[in-house]
């Protein structure tokens, strides 16, 4: 049986050119996974630095916010009115509460956790008559929502090491 060398060299020829088309295509494919892991990775890098700032500035403002409050008396709203630097302080806490807000996912359970205590907080602090220590109220809803927001912090980062 006689083999013509064309035929030889054109099954080559056909190997050749689907193997690079095959690995070009591969090697496409490859890049774009890459790109999207490391661009995800640098976002949620980004969120974690940001949820952790927003969080310190959240806690620090609360308890601020706590220890004036358990001063006062009468009306908070009056006493905002009043006060232009404690209406500052106020405007800076609801800021620092909408903006952490806007950075959870709504359709995580623990998210929504962190926001239902957030809100709790804000809640106490504008209550007409605070039950008991407003300050001791406060320092456990800010703890609990340390406690939360590193078991959320922590997820996020072990996402970013997996390169997701």
């Amino acid at each position: 049986m006689d083999i013509n060398p064309q035929w030889i060299t054109l099954v080559f020829a056909s190997n050749a050119m689907i193997a690079s088309i095959a690995g070009a295509f591969v090697n496409t494919r490859n890049a774009k996974i890459e790109f999207k892991a490391n661009v995800l990775s640098v976002n949620r890098q980004r969120w974690i630095e940001t949820m952790c700032d927003l969080v310190a500035n959240l806690n620090s403002q609360l308890l601020t916010t706590a220890a004036v409050r358990h001063t006062v008396e009468e009306p908070i709203g009056t006493v905002i009115a009043r006060d232009p630097e404690l209406f500052r302080r106020v405007e800076s806490l609801l800021r620092t509460v909408s903006k952490t807000e806007l950075m959870l996912n709504p359709l995580e359970k623990d998210h929504q956790q962190l926001k239902a205590l957030m809100s709790e907080a804000v809640d106490q602090l504008r209550s007409s008559s605070p039950g008991g220590d407003i300050e001791e109220c406060i320092d456990v809803i800010s703890r609990d929502i340390i406690q939360l927001s590193q078991a959320i912090l922590k997820r996020e980062w072990v996402r970013v090491k997996r390169g997701e």
